[in-house]
């Protein structure tokens, strides 16, 4: 028999943006822009030299001789009133008795269009290297993606419909906020300086247009080690200065430098009270800003009180005890803090604090949770009596509300206002990002915690899961090197700890994940008696071993565990979803989530994440297999996870990566 011929094409791909919420709303008006599109599809193919050689659902796929026939078509149909989304790629097929066309230069053409935003043209690198001049003018980089169901990353260059020439992004001014000078024997006045940087660095990272390093990554660098700061940290400039302090006045010298001329753009000395610390810092963030040539967008904010000297001192004091992020730190930061808000009921920035330090207890707390709810919720709402653009205290409040699954449009909307007000702040991005990827917009929330990390890249928590995602996403080699050196830098940070385990396990690292569990064992009392501890060992036997009796008896050892140990289901649910026990996973998962509370009080610290995102799991790489059952549906309506995706028209990643109707099976 002949082999079938295989040549040269170039495809476009095109789907319908919001097809199945318009088909849902009113499905007479989907199909006649169904139609519609088709009509229009043939129209442009016509004149381009192309034809149409699929029509399958609400999508067009088009073949052109050339790739600069297909970018004309596919900005042709650009301009219709239909918002469609589109890909295009060069590359070979061979075509079927029936016309259609078939092989890998047809997926990666579907997969950038599934990759496309509403109204967008993505293209590949073959395809801007085979475009006009004039065409490739208007192809703007962006980056490598992880196509769908490939393990290679893929150049793309996004389309401008307007006919403008793509202009190089002009940079924005990156800072960095380093810790002033002190005497380094005087803890007291060194304490009072790293809160006052802390302080300004919060003032400025609220400025529109400016991005502001993180205080974990921009306060590493003390004494000698500061002239690295610039290019450590990537920074176009850098705030430094010094802090002297006497019994009842505190001397603060500032300097702004650009970090590539080396010229200091702004310089000022200041001699106050220590009682006007908290105005100071504003003034100082207001001249910063000015400095710049960016209008400081604070003005409605409210002051800051007048302090005491005492009373500052300790708020500075516990701001830095919660950095730390040990448990007997996070009590005394948060002791301190309701002492400050009994002294200073108006001081927003207290209680937003004293608002996240419950947060953090009630995350690692296993007893009194209904309580710490509700002292948190008193916190961030009193934060925000006294100062409405608090950000960090709306992100408690969207944390609390995850204390109940369904609430996740309230939950949107809390963390997208905590992000208006502070749209630099890297905690504040992480924790949109697990929000995200809560949703199933996995390669969503990947982005927002790339930000946080680009902007705090020495934080171990914002390391750790950074590191993990470009493991799973783009570059094992890569993210295994963000892992380790966070490990070297936090030995003993038991986020970094779990990331390392988890992809040295799934890498089949073995002798590394052994010695890794037993270095466990020294971080957290009580692992090894644990059942996650005890699966991981099991999992491993078998991955080294493995055989069918053992597979299966496994999969009935982790359902007894999981029934026996509700603290640890939904980390054996994990477990059972890798090994493609998908059954058993989701019956799992759904017993566990509907009883979250016992899991989030016992749980391992590394696997109890910010409330309300254990839904995150069901999402992650390793629960792929979980997905592509078609029970999966069912589940995520249970969560009231379907119904969100319905009315907001924002569906996961894997609504478009299943063998199955997704977005019918979540209408059931």
């Amino acid at each position: 028999m002949a082999e079938t011929p295989r040549r040269l094409v170039a495809i476009v791909s095109i789907d319908m943006a919001g097809f199945s919420g318009l088909a849902e709303r009113d499905p007479a008006q989907a199909l006649a822009q169904v139609a519609q599109l088709r009509r229009e599809a043939s129209a442009a193919a016509e004149r381009r030299r192309g034809r149409v050689f699929n029509t399958a659902g609400d999508g067009v796929m088009m073949e052109f001789p050339s790739a600069a026939d297909a970018l004309d078509a596919a900005l042709d149909l650009s301009r219709s009133e239909i918002k469609l989304r589109c890909g295009v790629h060069l590359g070979e097929v061979t075509e079927a008795g029936n016309g259609d066309l078939l092989g890998h230069g047809v997926n990666i053409a579907a997969r950038l269009q599934a990759e496309a935003s509403p109204g967008a043209i993505l293209v590949s690198e073959i395809v801007r290297d085979n475009a006009t001049p004039e065409q490739a003018q208007r192809l703007a980089p962006r980056g490598k993606v992880k196509l769908a169901k490939m393990r290679t990353l893929v150049s793309v260059y996004a389309f401008d419909p307007s006919g403008a020439p793509v202009q190089a992004p002009s940079a924005a001014p990156v800072l960095a906020v380093l810790a002033f000078d002190a005497a380094s024997r005087d803890g007291v006045t060194r304490a009072l300086s790293d809160g006052v940087c802390e302080e300004i660095l919060y003032t400025v990272s609220r400025v529109p247009g400016l991005k502001v390093i993180g205080s974990t990554s921009s306060f590493a660098f003390r004494g000698r080690d500061k002239p690295r700061a610039a290019k450590a940290l990537n920074a176009t400039h850098i705030l430094d200065g010094s802090v002297r302090r006497t019994a009842d006045r505190v001397r603060i010298a500032v300097h702004l430098t650009e970090t590539q001329t080396g010229v200091v753009l702004w310089s000022e000395r200041y001699d106050r009270d220590l009682a006007d610390t908290f105005a100071l810092q504003d003034e100082i963030a207001a001249e910063i800003a000015k400095a710049l040539a960016v209008t400081l967008g604070e003005a409605k904010r409210a002051r800051s009180p007048k302090l005491t000297a005492a009373l500052s001192d300790s708020y500075f004091e516990a701001r830095e005890l919660m950095r730390s992020g040990a448990v007997p730190c996070i009590q005394a930061a948060a002791a301190a803090l309701d002492r400050i808000v009994r002294e200073a009921p108006d001081f927003a920035r207290a209680w937003a604090a004293l608002a996240s330090a419950t947060l953090e207890l009630l995350r690692l707390s296993r007893t009194d949770r209904a309580r710490l709810v509700e002292d948190a919720r008193e916190a961030a709402e009193r934060a925000l009596g006294a100062d409405p653009t608090m950000g960090e205290a709306y992100a408690v409040l969207a944390a609390l509300e995850g204390e109940f699954f369904g609430r996740w449009r309230e939950r949107e909307a809390l963390i997208e206002k905590a992000l208006e007000f502070e749209p630099n702040n890297p905690h504040l991005l992480f924790r949109h990002g697990q929000f995200l990827v809560s949703t199933g917009r996995v390669r969503a929330g990947y982005a927002q915690q790339a930000r946080a990390f680009e902007l705090d890249p020495l934080d171990p928590m914002l390391a750790a899961f950074h590191g993990y995602n470009v493991w799973s996403k783009h570059s094992k080699d890569d993210g295994k090197k963000i892992l380790e050196d966070a490990a070297q830098r936090y030995p003993d940070n038991v986020f970094v700890w779990f990331m390392r385990l988890n992809t040295a396990a799934l890498d089949g690292e073995f002798a590394r994940a052994e010695a890794l569990r037993a270095d466990g064992a020294r971080l957290l009392p009580g692992l090894k008696d644990s059942a996650p501890y005890k699966a991981g060992e099991r999992m491993q036997q078998l991955m080294m071993a493995p055989s069918p009796e053992a597979f299966m008896k496994l999969g009935e050892d982790f359902a007894a565990m999981a029934e026996a140990e509700p603290a640890a289901a939904l980390d054996l649910a994990v477990a059972l979803s890798v090994l493609g026990l998908t059954g058993p996973a989701l019956a799992i998962f759904a017993e566990a989530l509907d009883n979250v509370d016992a899991w989030r009080a016992g749980a391992l610290e590394t696997t109890r994440p910010h409330i309300g995102y254990e839904t995150a799991l069901l999402f992650i790489d390793q629960t792929v297999q979980l997905r592509m059952n078609p029970d999966f549906p069912q589940l995520c309506t249970r969560l009231g996870l379907s119904r969100y995706w319905r009315e907001t028209d924002t569906w996961p990643d894997c609504a478009d990566e299943v063998a199955y109707d997704f977005r019918a099976a979540c209408a059931g």
